[in-house]
């Protein structure tokens, strides 16, 4: 199973840099840890620092011609898009990935956040 997170332009992945914690990606890094628990790590890319991942994936490229960078992220899974304008929840990915199911949300780490 490849899954895959085609991103915007990103200062860091993790949405606890700046001034304000970025919610949407810090909720991210709590689906990340769930999925790890099902031993699923998916390949994350930012427009600015994997150009190439946008421009050699044929699927994400056509994305990009059809529906412009204003549309990221976009998540692929096993080469089709199953989410577009916004990260994936636990409960979407659970959709396609029937182990995540049973797997419950840690709360301790970085769900203080959210």
């Amino acid at each position: 199973m490849q899954l895959e997170i085609f991103e915007p332009s990103l200062c860091c992945p993790s949405g606890v840099c700046g001034p304000e914690p970025d919610k949407e990606l810090i909720e991210l890094q709590n689906v990340l840890q769930m999925l790890a628990k099902v031993n699923i790590k998916p390949e994350r890319y930012a427009i600015n620092q994997s150009p190439m991942a946008f421009v050699n994936n044929p699927v994400v490229k056509d994305f990009m011609r059809t529906e412009g960078p204003s549309k990221l992220p976009v998540t692929v899974l096993d080469g089709k898009i199953i989410k577009q304008e916004g990260y994936p929840t636990l409960e979407e990915l659970a959709q396609h990935i029937p182990q995540l199911k049973d797997v419950k949300p840690d709360g301790k780490i970085l769900g203080i956040f959210s």
